[in-house]
């Protein structure tokens, strides 16, 4: 892959090796780059960067750093030949020389999470900075992290030479998020919670909040007889082909569109988007942006919606976060959904996606209407704390209404 220095819209070539392109031909899935660029022998020049290398492009405090320890200006070029050595998922910017992580005795997870000198320091040395790229700038640093078969714990270079029995996100509150930041952060494992009981895709261990900081599973990483095994994962951002979220607003039928073309069970994964919108809505998450969204690519080849991720009250954040992807026909106050469901319909058939579980997607959808009755106690039995449980009450009162004013289809 060539690609010209300077901005993310400058022009990029992108090239399969040909041995490569004969053993993995027609590929969409884990093997592929992007869905939007499956294996092949051809020769694609692009006008721009693909959403996929954007997808890696450091942000935030890793990219702040990166900045402020380089010796002169970095291109964006070369903040992503230095920031995605180790991002989520399975590609990655090969750095020219390849050093295997030196041996450290590691940490204690309090010792990790209270964010002491010497682990900082010796993350920062590894590299183990979360690079992915994110709407919301000015958070804190985030770092890449797995537990050894001992129980220590170790930043996350990339290129262990140990076996792993975890491997986990450490995450802090985010400054700029205001007095509020750190219950933002540890209802975000409260909320998690929630998720699991109204039956969402979650991590199958869920987050654990320590010592001011929030260990988060990773669901991309395995550690498998001996090796280690990296599942592929693209954002909403890339699987739409969006690569400038600012000037091209993301719709949620855009999203839809774009995902029946590439996940394995669409139908399926139709209403499990939509429940997690309803429960974005009912909970207050407001940064529900196409990043937040990822596709999970499985090495036995299936496609499928990644774990919840980056889920919490962000209602509370002192930036004002606003909800940026919509449906087509939802409006600020009462959302009529028979309308948003018709536009929907309207829209797939225009696009020519073919949903086969309509009246499914509707009883899930009052379904979980019903449930909105209960959720207060719900919440309260995950840990989220009443303050909390009272601000989402009226909204989750109306959205109750909302949903079972659906009307069945015939």
């Amino acid at each position: 892959m060539d690609a010209a220095r300077g901005t993310p819209r400058g022009s990029v070539r992108l090239k399969y090796e040909v041995d490569y392109a004969a053993d993995c031909l027609g590929a969409a899935d884990y093997r592929a780059l992007a869905v939007r660029a499956p294996v092949d022998f051809g020769d694609r020049t692009l006008p721009h960067w693909p959403s996929f290398l954007i997808d890696l492009l450091p942000q935030g405090a890793a990219r702040r750093r990166l900045e402020r320890t380089a010796p002169a200006g970095l291109s964006e070029w070369d903040l992503l030949e230095r920031g995605a050595i180790n991002p989520v998922g399975n590609l990655r910017v090969r750095p020219d020389e390849e050093q295997p992580q030196e041996t450290h005795p590691g940490f204690t997870l309090e010792d990790m999470a209270a964010r002491g000198d010497a682990f900082v320091d010796h993350a920062h040395q590894l590299g183990a900075t979360v690079a992915g790229a994110t709407d919301t700038q000015g958070e804190a640093p985030k770092f890449w992290v797995v537990q050894d078969g001992n129980g220590r714990w170790h930043p996350d270079s990339g290129s262990l030479g140990f076996p792993v029995q975890r491997y986990a996100l450490l995450k802090f509150p985010v400054p700029e998020a205001g007095p509020r930041a750190e219950i933002i952060l540890r209802h975000e494992a409260a909320y998690q919670q929630v998720a699991q009981r109204l039956g969402l895709r979650v991590t199958q261990a869920l987050p654990q909040f320590v010592s001011g900081a929030l260990l988060i599973p990773r669901f991309d990483r395995r550690y498998v007889e001996g090796r280690e095994v990296r599942s592929g994962v693209e954002s909403l951002y890339s699987v739409a082909g969006v690569i400038d979220s600012a000037v091209t607003p993301l719709r949620h039928h855009e999203a839809l569109i774009a995902l029946a073309r590439c996940l394995t069970d669409f139908d399926g994964e139709m209403v499990e988007y939509m429940r997690r919108d309803l429960l974005n809505i009912a909970l207050g998450n407001r940064d529900n942006h196409g990043r937040n969204t990822a596709v999970l690519k499985e090495t036995n080849g299936t496609l499928f919606l990644a774990p919840l991720y980056d889920f919490g009250p962000a209602f509370l954040d002192a930036r004002n976060i606003v909800r940026v992807m919509r449906w087509d026909g939802e409006r600020p106050g009462t959302v009529d959904w028979n309308v948003v469901l018709e536009n929907l319909a309207t829209r797939f058939e225009e696009a020519d996606v073919q949903m086969g579980a309509w009246r499914r997607l509707v009883g899930q959808m009052r379904a979980f209407g019903s449930k909105l009755e209960t959720l207060p106690q719900v919440m309260r039995d995950c840990g989220v704390e009443e303050p909390v449980i009272e601000q989402r009450r009226e909204d989750m009162a109306r959205l109750r209404e909302e949903l079972l004013a659906i009307r069945v289809p015939a």
